[in-house]
């Protein structure tokens, strides 16, 4: 995501959009993906390969995923109003938690088939699973690739890339797969492989839903540390301490904080106030805080006595 901030009058003002190659990569991403999970359908039908139905299903999930983490970004950029008054930025978060829950799905999905196949084996056409396979390696390569450099700063968009990411070795997987069934004429082998994808799924999946979760309950993001903000907060001489501190996401990139900061020194002026205040705002921007509210308190003056916003 874009950030961007200026200072003036003592006041920051911050500005997420989405980069326009975010966007190209989604519509990339998308396109792709729905014409090779068409592909994967028919060619895995015709060959009764479960591994290619298997991972025809995920892709489709990829799909949806890919649809909802754009449409949580676009949601995200919406202007906010009387009800909603931080925006839709949260948008972004609930999108992230719905791609964890689909892919549990769809892991429970696969290895129920992969046990009903282990059942009743059917004979495979391995040349149609490794050319198909093949495809989904090249295309779900690059459409992760498209994601690479935003990934690390939006969980939203971390979503879309691990799910590219492990479509592409799974196809890996697959390709593996009609190998061994060309060769071997094995048909235990495509069941096993569909067992391997489900688990590969749920290791990826694990850590995405439980960093969603997190998030929906306005827990601390992953990447601030709650200790070093407090340091940040009381490191300046003129501060006496600090309370009531609360971390939270408001978005997938945008993190609030609001706290009480106790002065020592009583006879600061307000304008006095005023100036530490932004300096301990643009500090915290700086480790992650884009969103700040600080009430200053003076140690000797009650803090509805003066204005302390």
């Amino acid at each position: 995501m874009s950030h961007s901030h200026s200072h003036s009058g003592g006041q920051h003002h911050h500005h997420h959009s989405v980069p326009d190659r975010i966007g190209f990569a989604f519509k990339v991403g998308i396109i792709l993906n729905v014409a090779f999970t068409a592909t994967e359908y028919m060619v895995g039908i015709a060959t009764d390969s479960l591994a290619l139905i298997s991972d025809a299903t995920h892709n489709l999930s990829d799909v949806a995923s890919l649809l909802l983490s754009w449409f949580g970004l676009r949601l995200a950029q919406k202007v906010r109003s009387d009800q909603f008054t931080y925006g839709y930025k949260k948008g972004t978060i609930l999108a992230s938690l719905i791609n964890a829950v689909v892919l549990c799905f769809v892991v429970g999905t696969i290895a129920w088939e992969s046990i009903e196949r282990f059942q009743s084996p059917l004979v495979i056409n391995g040349n149609g699973i490794i050319v198909v396979a093949a495809i989904g390696v090249l295309i779900n390569g690059v459409s992760a690739f498209l994601f690479f450099k935003d990934q690390k700063e939006d969980i939203n968009i971390r979503g879309a890339f691990v799910h590219l990411l492990v479509d592409a070795l799974v196809s890996v997987g697959v390709v593996a797969s009609g190998l061994l069934i060309k060769y071997t004429g094995a048909t235990w082998i495509d069941p096993t492989i569909s067992i391997i994808i489900a688990i590969i799924i749920a290791v990826s999946t694990y850590g995405l839903l439980k960093e969603s979760v997190r998030l929906v309950m306005d827990a601390v993001p992953k990447n601030i540390d709650y200790g070093e903000i407090i340091s940040i907060l009381e490191k300046d001489s003129r501060v006496k301490e600090v309370h009531h501190i609360h971390i939270w996401p408001i978005s997938s990139t945008l993190v609030a904080l609001t706290g009480h900061i106790e002065i020592e020194q009583g006879n600061m002026s307000m304008k006095e106030l005023g100036v530490l205040r932004d300096e301990i705002k643009h500090n915290l921007m700086h480790h992650g805080i884009g969103h700040a509210t600080l009430e200053m308190e003076l140690s000797d003056i009650e803090c509805s006595d003066i204005d302390c916003s």
